[in-house]
């Protein structure tokens, strides 16, 4: 395994070599939304199958950014064309959820819902809000300086 100062020294990118085991958290508010899509066959994408219960929240642990493109693109596409009305308390879950993977990666939006993991972020952004209720992402440039300031 190469170190992050030797892919640094030898030009190699970052996203390619460090690659962050993460947990993102599926509130109870979206429990049968998420077990909808983990039980269909053929699953829909392999992160779905990383789906683990612990207590009342879902949690998907991965280490790939693929995982983190299908999470994010889920939340994100549930904010701006949802099947049915989402209440209050769905909207902030997904909103939440969208924050969380935002927090670990590099995410862009494609088009008027859809979105991408680019690649991994040296550091986790601290905690705040990064998606609005309509599913657009703010401007994080703050939120970037404020994480990676030496002062915290």
């Amino acid at each position: 395994m190469t170190t992050i100062q030797e892919a640094f020294n030898y030009g190699i990118p970052m996203a390619t070599k460090v690659r962050p085991l993460v947990n993102i958290c599926i509130p109870p508010a979206l429990r049968e939304d998420a077990e909808a899509i983990a039980s269909q066959e053929p699953l829909v994408h392999p992160a779905w199958a990383k789906l683990e219960q612990r207590g009342k929240h879902f949690v998907i642990r991965t280490s790939d950014l693929e995982d983190i493109t299908e999470v994010s693109d889920w939340a994100r596409t549930a904010l701006v064309e949802p099947i049915a009305p989402l209440s209050k308390r769905q909207r902030q879950a997904y909103q939440s959820i969208l924050d969380r993977t935002i927090r670990y990666a590099d995410i862009v939006p494609i088009g008027s819902c859809h979105c991408l993991a680019m690649a991994w972020r040296e550091k986790p952004l601290r905690r705040g809000t990064f998606a609005r209720g309509d599913g657009s992402i703010k401007d994080i440039s703050k939120a970037i300086r404020k994480s990676y300031s030496l002062t915290h």
